[in-house]
């Protein structure tokens, strides 16, 4: 598997790089930048073996600078500090940053064709800090291709495609390898106006991992998959400096744990859907 991924980042660089197609306007490209203070709550919440609740905080950021289109948020996990808080004296805060580095920005080429805007070489960096007692949390990367697409009525979504190495994953076999990939799609669609700056939007995204090798031990057979899918289904009314929203969240295998399994004396729940609600102030 270490190999099989390295080889295909690889071959898909070289192939890209002899494309010779029409030149790209640079000057097309509009820099932004946006930031985002979020407060959530989530029921039914899925991550690990069981399912929690919890209300955090959440820092979103994102935008474009030339070559670079970048996204990521940092969650400061049980933000109230509530005993109620299913993930309280757990891990503190969870980080996750998406960068993608425009191929045709780097060959100065247009490489869009058909509902294909552009293409990038894509990342996703996760980190989580341990929880208590434990020396090891999360650090994953995804890295492979990705690209903009124009698809009927969500109009431009982001679609990549991904090898993922595995640095931590609170101590599991599949530590400090290459083990398997992921199929990911995100959309932002405004849907209804209610004034030039207050709008609803239907928004989202879906994650498939799949191809994973983590049945390395007799605990892994028996409680870990090779494959896990999540998908964010959210309504969200948008002003100029503030939003609401409701998300439906639907999970299978989430973080590739069994569901219904007898795991300390509890069933596993890594299945099913959550409820998220928020508010969010936008700098």
């Amino acid at each position: 598997m270490k190999n099989l991924g390295l080889k295909l980042f690889i071959l898909i660089f070289f192939l890209l790089s002899g494309i010779n197609i029409f030149a790209k306007d640079i000057n097309s490209i509009s820099n932004s930048n946006w930031e985002t203070l979020h407060l959530y709550h989530g029921e039914n919440q899925r991550g690990g073996p069981f399912a929690f609740d919890d209300t955090y905080v959440e820092f979103e950021f994102g935008g474009r600078y030339e070559w670079l289109d970048l996204y990521g948020y940092v969650d400061f996990i049980d933000a109230l500090n509530s005993s109620s808080s299913d993930k309280h004296g757990q891990n503190n805060f969870f980080v996750d940053i998406e960068p993608r580095i425009s191929i045709d920005y780097l060959l100065d080429k247009d490489l869009s064709y058909g509902a294909l805007q552009e293409l990038y070489f894509a990342f996703d960096i996760y980190y989580a800090d341990p929880t208590p007692g434990d020396d090891k949390g999360l650090k994953i990367i995804w890295m492979g291709l990705g690209s903009d697409i124009e698809i009927p009525w969500l109009g431009k979504s982001g679609v990549n495609f991904y090898t993922r190495f595995v640095e931590e994953n609170y101590g599991a076999s599949n530590e400090h390898s290459f083990d398997g990939y992921v199929a990911h799609i995100n959309w932002f669609k405004p849907i209804y106006n209610f004034t030039d700056s207050r709008f609803l939007s239907f928004q989202g995204y879906i994650d498939y991992e799949f191809g994973s090798d983590l049945d390395n031990t007799a605990f892994e057979k028996d409680y870990r998959t090779s494959d896990s899918f999540q998908s964010y289904i959210g309504f969200w009314v948008h002003d100029k400096k503030w939003a609401l929203g409701y998300g439906l969240k639907a999970y299978k295998n989430m973080t590739q744990w069994k569901d219904g399994e007898i795991l300390n004396n509890r069933q596993t729940d890594t299945t099913g859907v959550a409820h998220y609600f928020n508010a969010a102030y936008k700098f």
